[in-house]
């Protein structure tokens, strides 16, 4: 047989996906290809199912020609991987994926096009239940998602109405790492477009960064709202890009005009320096807010000046009016904020000279502190700088001394500069009172991270307090430790680990977006603050946190720690998490059972039966709904099931509400799906 036509014909599929359905109707080419391949049509039904595809359309009333396209395009390629033959000497080994010659990038997964066709259909229509089946199939199947007919839809699915698998679908195809889907998301952008567009400057920025500036720089041209804010954000990339935006802060307003600002505050460059000293001139409140975020060394130099001006007034404060205490209080927020990520000599002077004053600071904060509206830019002081993925500790009062622990914490891990790291331990030794100073431990803890030591002996000290010559655990300085340790991660994509941070006023848009955290971990999105770790002696640290007090925090902080490529380590986890569950409540299992599947553990065996036990009276519906997120495959989670039914009906385990048909018809729809 002639297969000639049915290469032809995918070729023109091919070309006719890249320039667009809307000239379907005038692709001479294709139809010209169609009818070479008609005879075909006789040979056998997937033929002529080909054959029907292809001819609607060709047809002028296509109703939908984009998926009339993609079926065509997927069954031919299907077709063309069962009709060729090759012969080789030796052993054959196959990984299930086709590298298509072409483009070592692209893959064809060798899996059947119904299941694909169902993958791609729940990509791009919205539809009841096909969040959960993306996003369980991507948990079961990853695969699938590295076939390329998949990554071009998932490119479609940027724009999906439901925001949810939107924003899955963009941290998947930046995990992914692959960069041949550069052409599709380039394709059709639309620089006045929505949501979609977003995601898409997002996704090119993580894969290639400063290689697609002219990509940013051509699309600003007519970029409008919120794809133009992400095509600034993302001029970040390129150094050289600082006179495109001196000329943006004179043509942009509002949130733009100050991101232009942090971009280049964020840039170590004298003329750079130079600009921001005459707006400091003009506007020392703004030029505090625009460095907020700034780790360069000239940052740290002007804010000496605004500092200086700003502490003097201290002196007068007490016979001040109330609105220069207010005025005062908010100056002084605004630079404890700037603080961080500065280093040097003169900065940390600056956090001794604010100590020395303590009181009466603290005085003023509580005569003159009230919440903002703005939930973004609020309780800085309460917070610090930054946030870790998971949770965060808030102090309880505006205490200047918790702040700049707090900031000195968090600049300790950006920039762990000399003069930081001693004075960490400086403030925390506290030798002048011979006590250490709790409120610093999580600096100091950053410090021994920084150095890389081996620090767990150190750690045993630090929380361990003499109450008349007994020793007793100090629940506020373990917290400290967990505090400082709650933002490491372990990368399971670079098997290595990362500081990983959001800030705290940034953006709304990045403050919930960034919430959920970094995808090394927990499947959350990444960090806007993150930084390669080296910890050497993870396995210690993490036995030591094996050893302490039970806590929620303190199980999240094992999980994220836990080396996915130490499979002995993570047995030791894993195990810890699945003891937890026995004997649980229900809502904590849910919780639990999570941490155990991210420590890669896989046996669900007897999680089932005990969670009926300690839980006699749970209905069908809460068990069904906690089972399918027990670690393993399917069948045996079935099996766990299927134990449980029969420990019912026999009366070895009792369960007086739960109704096993309706358990098991749940199961059964929940196996087949």
């Amino acid at each position: 047989m002639n297969t000639e036509p049915i290469y032809e014909l995918r070729e023109r599929l091919r070309a006719a996906a890249m320039a667009g359905t809307s000239l379907l109707s005038e692709d001479f080419r294709l139809k010209r290809a169609y009818e070479m391949f008609r005879p075909l049509e006789a040979a056998s039904p997937v033929f002529a199912k080909v054959g029907q595809l292809t001819g609607k359309l060709t047809e002028p009333g296509c109703q939908n020609p984009q998926g009339a396209l993609l079926d065509a395009l997927s069954l031919v390629d299907a077709v063309l991987c069962t009709l060729g033959t090759v012969e080789v000497t030796g052993e054959i080994e196959f990984d299930g994926i086709l590298r298509t010659e072409e483009n070592a990038g692209s893959l064809i997964v060798n899996a059947p096009y119904s299941i694909l066709k169902e993958l791609l259909e729940a990509l791009t229509t919205s539809g009841s239940g096909h969040y959960g089946y993306v996003c369980d199939m991507h948990e079961h199947h990853p695969e699938l998602f590295r076939d390329y007919r998949v990554k071009h839809t998932l490119v479609q699915a940027l724009g999906a109405s439901y925001s949810e698998l939107a924003d899955n679908v963009e941290q998947w195809l930046i995990e992914d790492g692959d960069r041949t889907i550069l052409p599709a998301l380039y394709k059709d952008f639309d620089p006045k477009g929505k949501k979609e567009m977003v995601r898409r400057v997002r996704v090119v920025g993580e894969l290639v960064g400063a290689e697609a500036n002219d990509f940013y720089v051509r699309m600003l041209a007519d970029a409008e709202k919120e794809v133009r804010t992400e095509l600034i954000r993302a001029l970040r990339y390129e150094p050289g890009n600082v006179s495109l935006l001196f000329d943006l802060t004179k043509t942009e307003k509002g949130k733009n005009k100050d991101k232009v600002f942090e971009l280049l505050a964020a840039i170590q460059a004298e003329e750079v320096n130079e600009f921001f000293k005459e707006q400091a001139k003009k506007k020392p409140e703004n030029v505090l807010k625009y460095l907020r975020n700034s780790t360069t060394a000239w940052a740290a130099e002007l804010m000496i000046g605004v500092f200086n001006n700003m502490f003097e007034k201290l002196d007068t404060v007490d016979s001040a009016s109330e609105k220069e205490k207010k005025e005062l209080s908010r100056r002084l927020q605004d630079f404890v904020r700037a603080m961080f990520g500065k280093g040097g000599a003169q900065i940390c002077d600056c956090y001794r000279k604010l100590l020395t004053q303590k009181n009466k600071i603290n005085a003023l904060f509580k005569e003159t502190w009230q919440e903002s509206k703005n939930p973004y830019e609020r309780d800085v002081l309460l917070y610090g700088a930054l946030t870790p993925p998971q949770f965060w500790y808030k102090t309880k009062d505006m205490d200047i001394e918790a702040a700049l622990g707090k900031f000195l914490h968090h600049s300790v891990m950006v920039n762990p500069e000399p003069n930081l790291k001693a004075l960490a331990l400086e403030l925390y030794q506290n030798e002048n009172s011979g006590k250490t100073n709790a409120k610093f431990l999580s600096a100091a803890v950053a410090v021994k991270i920084s150095n890389d030591e081996n620090f767990v002996d150190w750690l045993e000290e630090q929380v361990t307090e003499k109450v008349l010559l007994v020793k007793k655990r100090s629940n506020e300085r373990l917290m400290a430790v967990i505090e400082a340790v709650n933002y490491i991660l372990w990368d399971r994509k670079e098997n290595c680990y990362h500081f990983c941070a959001n800030y705290v006023d940034g953006d709304p848009e990045d403050f919930y977006r960034y919430q959920s955290g970094y995808e090394g971990i927990y499947g959350f999105e990444p960090c806007s603050v993150r930084k390669h770790i080296k910890l050497t002696y993870a396995k210690e640290l993490i036995g030591w946190l094996l050893r302490q007090e039970t806590s929620q925090q303190h199980e999240r902080v094992l999980v994220q720690l836990a080396p996915l490529n130490d499979e002995a380590l993570c047995k030791e986890v894993g195990e810890y998490f699945y003891q937890r569950i026995l004997g649980a409540s229900m809502n904590d299992r849910n919780r639990l059972t999570y941490d155990l599947k991210q420590c890669g553990w896989k046996d669900c065996r007897g999680l089932g039966v005990d969670a009926v036990k300690s839980n006699p009276s749970i209905s069908a519906g809460n068990l069904y709904g906690w089972l399918t997120i027990l670690p393993g495959e399917k069948d045996a989670v079935m099996e766990e099931m299927r134990t449980i039914c029969s420990m019912v009906r026999s009366g070895e385990l009792k369960a007086k509400q739960l109704k096993l048909e309706e358990l098991e018809n749940y199961m059964d729809r929940w196996y087949h799906t």
